[in-house]
């Protein structure tokens, strides 16, 4: 499908966006960005939509060729000759205007004396009939644009599931990150009502030892959730073409959306009616169409006027002579092996092979659409799941906090609880995390991921 006017209008709303995220930047306090504000960035630095423009331009240039072909063509040409060839010599002659009853003498028609001729000539040449040639290919040219801009659309899309997909991964990190520290503040205090025990004879050293292993392991984890942090934001730097710091903090929260589900055959309408892979497919065919006008116009006349008009002379201050000539000419190729009903063939072959491929296309998108919704509608189950677990998983750790200094549990089961809490926590902030990567799916699926998406509002 063609660009949107607010799609193409999107890198005007990025650099008002950009000048106003720098200016936050200086500020003491840490630089907000929302999702729709790196979306934006995106689409106006990133290498692979600049790659997809300059390729739309080379297919305009492709057009403006094409469109020349219908024009008139004026060729010039000076050249400068000097030679005793018979045929030469008595030419030159009779264009410089300088013939004489004397060049009729014998000796000198086979032997003529060298002569030098300068000649100027001005020839236009007019098109007028290809048997079709010419039109076929300024329709290819013209679907080539069409073709390019759905490429465009289709970059466009697949980059902003990327930043959808790397911010997000920001928020994940922040939170499980957040989730760990919980945890160590958790066994910190753990371990100091351990010693206070261990102090007072109330529990064996083993069990201060293995509370100390355990803040060990989530010291790891630790480490592990701040460097899947420092990679998040490095995978956005690459999306948003800026360097973000650490001193960057996502303004988009990483929460459940009440967005409803849309309707399965609502969203495969609108996949096979928005998808750009079908609409570049849709012209592809066309331009094999074209392809086979253009390869039927080899059997056709061809037909073309011309004027040319030639200035000769023997020096620049000698005798000179003008003439034109004006004609029209017809050309047509009777046999040529059979090449060009092969060339026919050829072309009618891939278009319907293109055909085939849109088929097959057209049954693959329907099962992406059908994916990506069971995976949103899984995404939201989960999330339920999920936020039941971390309230059972914190009340747990809670009985077992008190179960544990009135010596009626082990420490093991403090440490599960404990790290069942963690688990809890941190699937639950995945669940979100791939609730949002759903939607954006579900979005790409349908063919409308862009800037009015609910995800960027």
């Amino acid at each position: 499908m063609a660009m949107t006017p607010r799609i193409l209008a999107s890198s005007w709303v990025a650099w008002a966006a950009l000048g106003a995220w720098l200016a936050a930047a200086d500020a003491s306090a840490p630089r907000l960005l929302t999702l729709r504000e790196a979306a934006e960035l995106t689409l106006a630095h990133n290498p692979s939509v600049q790659a997809v423009r300059e390729q739309q331009e080379a297919a305009r240039q492709v057009s403006r060729q094409a469109k020349s072909q219908q024009l008139p063509r004026l060729d010039f040409k000076e050249s400068f000759t000097n030679g005793n060839n018979p045929i030469y010599v008595f030419g030159a002659k009779l264009t410089q205007e300088k013939f004489s009853a004397s060049d009729f003498d014998i000796e000198l028609l086979n032997n003529p004396d060298p002569i030098n001729n300068i000649k100027t000539e001005l020839t236009l040449y007019q098109s007028i009939w290809q048997g079709g040639q010419t039109q076929a290919r300024r329709a290819m040219a013209r679907l080539g644009e069409e073709i390019a801009a759905e490429r465009l659309n289709q970059t466009q899309q697949q980059l902003l599931l990327e930043v959808v997909t790397h911010y997000y991964a920001i928020q994940l990190a922040r939170q499980n990150l957040e989730t760990v520290q919980a945890a160590r503040r958790s066994a910190e205090a753990s371990l100091t009502r351990i010693q206070n025990m261990f102090d007072s004879g109330l529990v064996v050293k083993s069990d201060l030892l293995r509370m100390q292993v355990h803040i060990a392991e989530v010291k790891r984890q630790l480490l592990e959730a701040e460097n899947n942090l420092r990679l998040s934001v490095s995978a956005l730097d690459i999306d948003t073409g800026r360097q973000l710091g650490e001193g960057f903090e996502p303004a988009t929260p990483l929460a459940m959306r009440g967005d409803a589900l849309p309707d399965e055959a609502s969203l495969l309408a609108a996949a096979l009616a928005n998808r750009p892979e079908i609409a570049e497919m849709e012209r592809a065919i066309a331009v094999g169409r074209e392809q086979v006008n253009e390869a039927r116009g080899y059997n056709r006349p061809q037909v073309g006027a011309f004027a040319t008009f030639e200035y000769d002379q023997g020096t620049r201050s000698g005798s000179s002579g003008a003439n034109y000539l004006l004609g029209v000419q017809l050309s047509y190729n009777i046999f040529d092996g059979m090449y060009k009903g092969a060339k026919v063939a050829e072309a009618e072959a891939n278009t319907r092979a293109r055909e085939s491929q849109l088929r097959r296309l057209t049954q693959l998108i329907g099962l992406q659409v059908k994916d990506a919704y069971l995976r949103m509608s899984t995404a939201r189950q989960q999330h339920q799941v999920a936020a039941e677990a971390v309230a059972q998983a914190d009340e747990s750790l809670r009985i077992m906090k008190d179960r544990y200094e009135a010596g009626m549990a082990p420490l093991t089961d403090l440490l599960n609880a404990e790290t069942a809490l963690t688990a809890a926590r941190t699937s639950l902030s995945q669940a979100i995390y791939q609730y949002h990567l759903a939607h954006a799916n579900l979005e790409l699926a349908a063919g409308r991921l862009n800037l009015d998406s609910p995800l960027f509002q």
